[in-house]
């Protein structure tokens, strides 16, 4: 069931990554990069998982577990960044 769910974020992560990449052609700032990147790594992370978990490799899935650290790094990077942006914003007005 859980790859049910799984399949609907892998969508989303999709067409977020669309935007990104065209942010990034546009503009390129931290947030758009850092933005872009953990969107690339969730995918990894995602599909490496799930593909381990049915085909029963303990290492692949372990692995995968470390790109999932990397992506929950660079998703709390990016929050504190548009946090910042935001109270810089707010200050400056």
């Amino acid at each position: 069931m859980s790859v049910y769910f799984d399949t609907i974020t892998l969508i989303m992560s999709c067409m977020v990554l669309a935007v990104y990449s065209r942010w990034l052609l546009t503009e390129i700032t931290w947030i758009n990069f850092i933005g872009f990147a953990s969107v690339v790594l969730y995918l990894f992370a995602q599909t490496g998982w799930t593909l381990a978990f049915f085909q029963g490799d303990v290492w692949g899935r372990d692995f995968n577990n470390y790109i999932w650290f990397g992506f929950n790094t660079l998703i709390m990077i990016l929050l504190g960044l548009i946090w910042f942006d935001h109270n810089n914003n707010n200050n400056n007005n």
